[in-house]
């Protein structure tokens, strides 16, 4: 459900319980790392928090993206997500799956799968305001891989590759 459909004790509610997911992984199995990261990701982009991602991404962190500019630390991940959500600002996830791979020792390997769906009315892209246009079920696809390991006293990730729907970001933009 988007949050623009929710109810405020609705939406205090949601986050509550992904902040409370966060609070409590104690980092020791694949299913805490899968459950960690789907609050975190609604946390980020479904209820707007994108200052977590200095909370979990290294700042040395190499993000690599299909058909745009990689990303090299936290700082341009932070700004790439604040443009993402200036352009979709009604953008919310459902999840399809996130699966863990690993351990303590060696830390851990996750992927997740996700569509995204928006309006982009109210939005404001690269080439200005943009035209109010809607996802299409199922079209705006997410998917990455991210390596979580303990990195200067703290779990970080330290290593993304993923991929956008870029041909639904195009049409929406009126470019396609």
């Amino acid at each position: 459900m988007k949050i623009t459909e929710m109810t405020v004790d609705e939406i205090m509610a949601e986050r509550a319980r992904y902040e409370s997911i966060v609070a409590g992984c104690r980092y020791e199995t694949p299913q805490e790392i899968a459950d960690l990261f789907e609050a975190y990701t609604m946390l980020i982009w479904k209820h707007k928090q994108v200052g977590l991602v200095y909370q979990f991404y290294n700042d040395t962190i190499e993000v690599k993206k299909s058909g745009c500019d990689d990303q090299s630390g936290a700082d341009k991940v932070v700004k790439d997500t604040l443009a993402m959500l200036a352009e979709f600002p009604d953008l919310t996830c459902e999840f399809c799956d996130i699966h863990c791979t690993g351990n303590p020792e060696d830390g851990f390997r996750f992927g997740q799968v996700l569509y995204n769906d928006a309006s982009t009315s109210e939005g404001i892209g690269p080439d200005g305001p943009c035209d109010p246009v809607q996802t299409r079920p199922y079209e705006f696809l997410a998917m990455c891989e991210c390596w979580v390991k303990h990195a200067n006293g703290k779990w970080r990730l330290v290593d993304e590759a993923s991929i956008r729907s870029a041909g639904c970001v195009r049409r929406m933009r009126g470019k396609a």
